[in-house]
């Protein structure tokens, strides 16, 4: 068996981390770009159909319809961040910002 030996220098790593970076960027704006069904949009967030369908009715949820029901895991991302509620932390540092902002 041969053992082959390969010297990484600083340029051949920062090569190297150059492409690991651009790689890692392709993979997540196509992980981000992605179209769900709803299937795949109620294994994504454990909702049952019946909710999804819901949520649609009610326009409470971003949703595609072209023939069919998809929704862009992009979107659904944001709206499911846009759910968080605010800890008592983030009230106290939104307040102390507000105060130092409009008090100084």
């Amino acid at each position: 068996m041969r053992k082959v030996v390969y010297e990484v220098t600083e340029e051949n790593a920062h090569l190297i981390a150059k492409m690991l970076l651009k790689y890692a960027r392709e993979q997540e704006q196509n992980q981000v770009e992605q179209y769900l069904t709803i299937d795949e949009l109620c294994e994504l967030i454990g909702y049952k159909k019946t909710s999804i369908y819901g949520l649609v009715q009610k326009n409470k949820i971003p949703y595609h319809k072209k023939g069919k029901l998809f929704f862009l895991k992009s979107e659904i991302m944001e709206w499911l961040k846009s759910g968080k509620k605010a800890t008592g932390e983030d009230i106290k540092r939104k307040a102390d910002e507000y105060l130092l902002k409009n008090l100084l």
